[in-house]
């Protein structure tokens, strides 16, 4: 991968970061009644629409280049075949990806806009029907996202790409597993409840930090 595609992921990721710490730095209090799993007591009627706006512009910049970095993660590999597979694999991650974080901030809309329009309880019993109804699309996003991260395992420990094998325990899985550790160990605050948030893309933002390190500059010829 070259460092500009590895700049363009970490940008891209640094763009949906914001996003989430946008929608994750509240107050992580659990909320009356069986709410979308990411709902908490920040999200209800005094949480800033504004945040809401800027997440959803964001993203769709975000995954632009986001796209980029994920798709040139094919360059790793060493056969024309694993080159064209990861490329169908991490664009549906990317996809995947970007729908998890809209299917996200439009679940804190709704809830904080009923909690203004019908009160709590209400918005409670609205998440809950709309959890029930959007889980399985949710599941099927994770789904992907999982599938794409096992596979780039699988190929490096089986030698098919450039990195060496021992990278098989330094995949984008161990970085957000990493920062996601740190989240739940800290106290319960909204900067822990942020950092869960953004966990996925912070540790997306380590991944290819050390792939931007780990490639040589490239050189100009004049």
């Amino acid at each position: 991968m070259k460092r500009k595609y590895a700049a363009m992921g970490m940008i891209g990721c640094m763009l949906f970061g914001i996003g989430d710490w946008l929608l994750g730095f509240v107050d992580p209090g659990k909320v009356q009644g069986d709410v979308f799993y990411f709902i908490s007591a920040g999200h209800g009627k005094d949480y800033a629409d504004w945040k809401i706006v800027v997440t959803m512009v964001l993203a769709v910049i975000g995954v632009l280049f986001f796209q980029q970095g994920c798709e040139h993660i094919a360059d790793y590999m060493k056969t024309e075949k694993d080159k064209v597979g990861a490329r169908r694999v991490f664009t549906a991650l990317t996809y995947a990806w970007l729908l998890i974080h809209i299917t996200v901030t439009i679940m804190v809309l709704m809830y904080s806009y009923m909690c203004r329009a019908v009160g709590g309880l209400q918005a409670a019993l609205m998440s809950k029907y709309m959890d029930k109804l959007f889980d399985p699309f949710v599941f099927l996003m994770y789904f992907i996202v999982i599938v794409a991260f096992l596979d780039l395992i699988i190929v490096i420990a089986r030698g098919r790409t450039t990195f060496r094998k021992r990278e098989a325990f330094l995949t984008p899985v161990t970085w957000i597993a990493a920062v996601y550790l740190i989240s739940v160990l800290l106290p319960e605050s909204p900067f822990s409840k942020g950092l869960y948030t953004s966990c996925m893309n912070g540790g997306m933002i380590l991944w290819f930090a050390r792939s931007y390190k780990m490639h040589p500059v490239e050189k100009v010829e004049i």
